[in-house]
């Protein structure tokens, strides 16, 4: 229920339910309506014709000859239209060839009065029945009243309007899926361009398009156009900030350089070791660590996806010749066709700091090895070193921790790598290496 389009839907199609099942009802029982009205006409008729051709003599004795009876149908037995005439105690003194028993009488009703009814399920089955009451005045100069009658079976009737009924709601349920279905197609006509600046949006995210067109509906252009500055903006904080980290980073060099100088000068007459040295070189690697502490932690949208095998190959290459004599083997099995989203320089620094770190404890054989899905790339550096302790796999994450004192270093190189890494929305696990050694997995995401 997320999707604008599944909610217009369902809103439109519940209107249109109420409106199709109102509007067919109504119209059924107008329909109805009309024909019941019709039926009563067409029964007054021919009540108005039997009184027409009715002749009673002095005697009282109603005389209709078959040959005038307004419709044929009443001279044949069982045809499904009767009459008759009763007199005031309700018995029958006269009725259609048709009529083979005698329709249910009614004492209701005053004279000049019309009575139309439907009665269902009698032994002539359903019938319309209409009576008319009248005061006949007799040669004698008496009067007498009678009630006429007509029937008419009601099975043609209902069975017609059943038909129309189902007829209908037919093409009304058929029209409704036709207007559905038009709505649908015209909102998604009518949301094509939200989802077409999602799409693009992915690909600003993926740095395959550097803005959003400017020729969009007028109502989605006010969107757009903020959206382009706010990545504008993003872009150019991201350049201003990471210049400014270069320029501090620059700017400090000079007064270490001069502190580790003065150190060194001060002391190549004497046996007392360089302490100020010392000190300016983790002065030096604090500010480093700080600053790209400070860089990882803005964000990477922006960031084009890159393929993480031309960067591994420059670390190796810079690695074997500081550590040249050892001959180190690195191999470099990392998909060319793997896309991720990074900056090279942040993904040179990561892969620097963990290559170094293999180097450093040992390693004689490094080997990196790609895998994908439709999420991520995972990079993979195996060694052959003494592998990390027991039980410290997640401590060596955190900043100053290191795995031997023995040998040089601040213990930040893996802290700044992970921090590098989580900025991007990747992670980095500590292993072990199912051959020996030690196993590192770097995950990041695609260039999709």
């Amino acid at each position: 229920m997320n999707s604008i389009s599944v909610r217009l839907l369902l809103a439109a199609a519940l209107l249109m339910a109420v409106f199709i099942g109102v509007t067919t009802l109504a119209i059924q029982h107008t329909v109805d309506q009309r024909a019941t009205i019709a039926q009563q006409e067409r029964m007054h008729g021919q009540i108005y014709a039997l009184l027409g051709v009715t002749e009673i003599n002095d005697s009282g004795n109603i005389d209709i000859h078959a040959s005038d009876l307004p419709n044929g149908l009443m001279r044949q037995p069982a045809s499904g239209i009767y009459a008759e005439v009763r007199d005031t105690a309700e018995q029958q003194v006269w009725h259609s060839p048709s009529l083979t028993s005698p329709i249910p009488s009614s004492t209701d009703g005053a004279i000049g009065q019309w009575m139309f009814s439907k009665e269902p399920d009698n032994h002539l089955g359903s019938l319309f029945i209409m009576r008319f009451a009248v005061e006949w005045l007799l040669p004698s100069g008496t009067t007498t009243a009678y009630q006429f009658v007509v029937a008419d079976a009601s099975d043609d009737f209902d069975q017609q309007r059943n038909i129309f009924n189902r007829n209908l709601w037919i093409a009304m349920l058929s029209m409704g899926a036709l207007l559905l279905i038009s709505m649908a197609l015209v909102l998604a006509w009518g949301l094509s361009p939200l989802r077409r600046i999602s799409r693009q949006l992915n690909e600003i995210e993926s740095g395959t398009r550097e803005s959003l067109p400017v020729n969009v509906p007028v109502e989605l252009h006010p969107l757009t156009s903020r959206i382009n500055m706010l990545i504008a903006s993003e872009r150019g904080r991201q350049k201003r900030y990471r210049q400014t980290l270069d320029d501090l980073a620059h700017s400090l060099k000079t007064p270490l350089s001069v502190l580790r100088n003065t150190d060194t000068a001060t002391t190549d007459n004497s046996n007392q070791p360089p302490e100020l040295a010392r000190q300016a070189d983790r002065m030096e690697q604090i500010v480093s660590y700080h600053i790209k502490r400070a860089d990882a932690g803005t964000q990477r949208l922006l960031t084009s996806p890159i393929s993480a095998v031309v960067p591994a190959d420059r670390i190796i290459r810079s690695l074997k010749k500081v550590y040249h004599e050892r001959e180190i083997e690195f191999i470099n099995a990392i998909d060319k066709n793997a896309q991720i989203r990074i900056d090279e320089a942040d993904l040179m620094e990561i892969f620097g700091n963990l290559l170094e770190n293999a180097c450093k404890y040992g390693a004689q054989k490094i080997r990196l090895h790609s895998s994908r899905n439709d999420s991520a790339v995972s990079i993979t550096i195996d060694d052959d070193g003494p592998g990390f302790p027991e039980g410290m796999h997640e401590r060596l994450l955190k900043r100053g921790v290191r795995a031997d004192t023995q040998i040089e270093g601040q213990g930040i190189g893996l802290s700044i790598s992970r921090e590098l890494i989580e900025s991007y929305g990747g992670t980095l696990q500590l292993s072990d290496n199912p051959q020996s050694g030690a196993r590192i997995i770097v995950s990041l995401p695609t260039g999709k």
